[in-house]
């Protein structure tokens, strides 16, 4: 069902469109995950879902949504859709990024592994199947739908949304710039290998909730672009690379723990040409991580982003350009 987007003027009437826009693209990939002809289909539906969740945290202060897609629910739902898409990133890092590096031996050992993974995959795909077919996938759907045709809004829904910018997106903000990952590792000073191995084996979870903080503020930022102009979009890219930079970390990390778990404790020896190109990569990728932390810590990068949140157009700058012609 498409539902048709409202002339967006209100706090209500954004979070309406982008309720419905996240909605809609759920929808378009369901048979496309049900079919499991090409991984993209899951990866987008799954996008779809985190969209929606954020969207519901995000501009929760304009929203009275049921239980049935409340954001802690919608969560839940994306995590299953997450598990299997943890599988096929996994399987097709292994495949196309490392496996054609390796010496033959090390491929047939590899080969072990990548077998394992497949059977996983072919569970984590029943149980997603099982739940787009579910009772509470489809009470997901219904509410979701009943509430677009028939949205109940809290009070503050009805002010002009460029009034309210600020102080919807700069607590988003405040909360990515104060998460404590930024300050893991920092110096002024190259950092030596061995300290950067400690740091990775005992500060993983931090920085993975980093990439979680960055991509929660990206998604509702996303939102108000029209609003902004090009020192916003600038921010988002930086803020979009830094979770990006984090991911490749933290994929690395999945990867190995996978293969310990497939292969035993003692894996590295078989695939000692494999680890290497782990440790090489993910020193590689903390050099240029290093480099956006520092712009992220210095004080007049962050003013220079709270000021930019602070000052929006009154109505969005597409509405503007078609005014002036």
């Amino acid at each position: 069902m498409v539902v048709p987007l409202p002339q967006v003027h209100t706090f209500g009437d954004w979070a309406h469109q982008a309720i419905a826009k996240h909605y809609q693209a759920i929808l378009s990939h369901e048979a496309g995950v049900l079919a499991d002809r090409d991984p993209e289909e899951l990866h987008q539906m799954r996008v779809g879902m985190r969209r929606l969740r954020s969207v519901l945290l995000g501009l929760a202060p304009a929203l009275m949504v049921p239980r049935a897609i409340a954001p802690q629910q919608v969560g839940r739902y994306g995590r299953i859709l997450g598990q299997l898409r943890d599988l096929d990133v996994m399987g097709m890092t292994l495949a196309a990024r490392y496996l054609p590096q390796l010496p033959a031996i090390e491929v047939d050992y590899l080969g072990l592994a990548l077998k394992k993974l497949t059977k996983q995959r072919e569970k984590q795909l029943e149980k997603v199947r099982q739940f787009l077919a579910s009772e509470i996938y489809g009470q997901f759907k219904n509410t979701c739908r009943h509430w677009l045709e028939q949205p109940q809004y809290q009070a503050i829904a009805s002010v002009e949304i460029h009034l309210i910018l600020p102080d919807l997106l700069l607590p988003q903000l405040s909360a990515l710039l104060l998460h404590p990952g930024w300050w893991i590792g920092y110096s002024s000073k190259k950092l030596p290998r061995k300290h950067l191995d400690e740091l990775f084996a005992t500060q993983s979870p931090v920085i993975h909730d980093l990439r979680k903080a960055a991509k929660r503020s990206r998604y509702t930022m996303e939102i108000f672009t029209p609003f902004y102009g090009s020192e916003y979009g600038e921010a988002l890219q930086k803020i979009k690379k830094a979770q990006t930079l984090i991911g490749l970390l933290q994929d690395d990390a999945v990867l190995q723990a996978f293969l310990e778990k497939a292969l035993g404790k003692m894996f590295h020896q078989e695939l000692p040409t494999l680890c290497q190109i782990f440790h090489d990569n993910r020193h590689e990728t903390w050099h240029h991580w290093t480099k956006l932390q520092h712009q992220f810590l210095q004080p007049q990068y962050r003013y220079q982003l709270h000021q930019t949140l602070c000052q929006p157009k009154s109505m969005p700058l597409a509405a503007q350009k078609s005014m002036s012609n």
